[in-house]
């Protein structure tokens, strides 16, 4: 793994930068938008619950982030208050919520469907929001960057379905999209983050809990802080990075793709390559 360490210095040039984020009020978001507003930028945080206090520079939207309504306001707010947006951090997040081997019964005792909120949540939302983060990014001339919340749940077998589920996809979605919108020669970049455990909302006294297993969650500012660096650093791009014990490893292209290379594809196209020919004899 292709291991890399953030300075302080690494963080210039936020100063006056225009950022929307999700999930802003609490865990890695509530971290990175205080880190944000200390480093000068402008912050327009959606969530559905507003923040315990607002400092200097932040500007909070009401919003429920599995609402395409919702989030097309948001949008719309930071563009009419600061005239662009320069970053987007899809990061809203909820923790496992589906029971999937106890379904409970409707009131005419038929099984329910289990619910689908942490899908909505931590895989619809971000889908949405980084769809309308490129709507708007693509219309400037300098373009933006854009992080999308994964998870280290994304890379591994988790007794959690629906929250692994949806970190798979974040996972699939950034991928897909970097590709995407590198064809179209977009001046806008997409990375991922895919944090290991952290102290979050997600699961309320996280630190306490894993002290009494004898583990370790690190702070939520470990992982706001390669949040903001992605913003900024305008080399990195496609790129996926793991966070665990405030250590930071690029996996995308030191990990995953060659991976796929050299067990999977072997001397074969890739199905990107498959993709791309098809297209081209479809005239598209």
């Amino acid at each position: 793994m292709t291991e890399f360490f953030i300075a302080d210095e690494d963080l210039t040039g936020l100063k006056d930068k225009v950022v929307i984020l999700t999930g802003g009020s609490s865990g890695i978001g509530l971290a990175t938008a205080n880190l944000l507003l200390s480093l000068g930028a402008k912050v327009i945080s959606g969530d559905i619950n507003a923040p315990t206090e607002e400092g200097a520079g932040l500007q909070f939207v009401k919003t429920n982030v599995t609402n395409w309504a919702d989030l097309v306001d948001l949008f719309k707010k930071a563009k009419e208050q600061h005239g662009r947006i320069d970053y987007v951090f899809a990061n809203a997040g909820i923790g496992p919520r589906a029971d999937y081997l106890n379904l409970q019964a409707d009131e005419n005792g038929d099984p329910k469907e289990p619910t689908s909120e942490v899908l909505d949540v931590n895989l619809k939302s971000v889908v949405n929001t980084a769809t309308l983060a490129v709507h708007y990014l693509k219309q400037q001339p300098e373009g933006g960057a854009i992080v999308l919340m994964g998870s280290s749940t994304g890379l591994q077998p988790v007794r959690a379905p629906d929250y692994s589920t949806a970190k798979h996809g974040v996972l699939g979605w950034a991928r897909g999209l970097a590709l995407l919108v590198d064809a179209a020669k977009l001046p806008i970049r997409v990375n991922t983050l895919m944090p290991s455990w952290t102290s979050t909302n997600v699961l309320p006294d996280l630190g306490g809990m894993m002290r009494a297993v004898s583990l370790e969650s690190q702070p939520s500012l470990v992982v706001a802080r390669v949040a903001a660096y992605l913003m900024t650093d305008t080399s990195r791009n496609g790129d996926v990075i793991y966070v665990s014990d405030g250590k930071y490893k690029e996996i995308e292209k030191s990990v995953l793709w060659p991976a796929y290379e050299k067990h999977i594809k072997g001397d074969g196209l890739s199905d990107d390559e498959v993709l791309v020919r098809l297209l081209s004899l479809a005239g598209q």
